[in-house]
């Protein structure tokens, strides 16, 4: 009941400027992922934190405030490369499908940045679908997750990818993400504060990417990195949160819980990093070079 009164409360105190705030086009889950499958698009997605970022009003855990990686946040939001979205969540025009913490937390995220946000976004254009790598546990109908997860996997059927990771992230290790994809390779990049090795990564993606789709996982530096992949010629997508969400699904999570032999950063690990004895092998040999040190 307490937490029900909370939740009133707060939808009191936002609801009148979520009225206030533009309603902007962002495009449907399904929508997004049709248009990077069948226009082989590049995608870069905003969530909180690179919205925090870009109006420098904190630091991340795992990325500290840099006035040049908000500048090029700024130009992510800008790129009208036709072969590129920019993507937003969903949950800035609408809350109704997501859980009730979810629902809460972005009224007051509304609430607290929407005017500064207003400011630096388009009505005029149609943004992809962040969330299309939030499939599980915000939301409000998860029978539909499994769902867009097949659909997400179609993407790298049959293809070869590059991924760029961070050091704990270790996506598809130990589930079944890629295994319909014709090869796998890995990047790894720093766990935390990834934007200050941005120049090598860039090298790195543009020397083994090419000819294959490239999946990022590294918070805002993905978020930028996408951009500019797509701009040079490079099939890019911003897949951060995909893995960890999958795993939620397939472990029925009712809410966001540590992962083993993962960085989760929206939860703590009790159970450390360690991978399993099977899984070690096929993971290094994936590891086609560590920018993590």
């Amino acid at each position: 009941m307490k937490e029900y009164l909370y939740y009133i409360y707060w939808v009191y105190r936002t609801l009148p400027y979520r009225w206030n705030f533009p309603k902007y086009k962002i495009m449907t889950i399904d929508e997004t992922i049709d248009d990077i499958i069948s226009n082989k698009k590049s995608i870069s997605r905003f969530g909180d934190g690179e919205f925090l970022l870009l109006l420098k009003q904190q630091d991340l855990k795992f990325q500290k405030q840099n006035t040049l990686l908000a500048n090029k946040l700024q130009e992510v939001l800008n790129n009208r490369n036709l072969n590129f979205l920019v993507a937003l969540p969903d949950s800035l025009a609408s809350a109704k499908g997501l859980r009730r913490f979810a629902k809460v937390y972005w009224l007051l995220f509304i609430n607290t940045h929407g005017k500064k946000l207003s400011k630096l976004l388009d009505k005029k254009y149609s943004y992809g679908n962040a969330n299309m790598t939030r499939l599980y546990i915000i939301m409000k109908d998860q029978s539909k997750s499994k769902m867009y997860f097949d659909k997400v996997k179609k993407l790298w059927t049959d293809k070869d990818i590059l991924i760029l990771e961070g050091a704990l992230s270790r996506l598809g290790v130990g589930n079944d993400l890629f295994d319909n994809a014709k090869s796998l390779e890995r990047i790894i990049c720093p766990n935390k504060n990834a934007f200050e090795k941005y120049e090598n990564i860039k090298i790195a993606a543009s020397k083994y990417g090419k000819d294959k789709l490239i999946l990022c996982a590294l918070g805002p530096t993905a978020t930028v990195l996408c951009s500019d992949l797509c701009n040079e010629g490079f099939w890019a997508v911003d897949i951060g949160h995909i893995d960890v969400e999958y795993m939620w699904m397939l472990m029925g999570a009712k809410e966001r819980t540590a992962i083993k032999g993962r960085f989760v950063n929206e939860s703590n690990n009790l159970d450390g990093y360690e991978l399993d004895t099977e899984l070690v092998a096929p993971y290094n040999e994936s590891i086609i070079l560590d920018l993590s040190v």
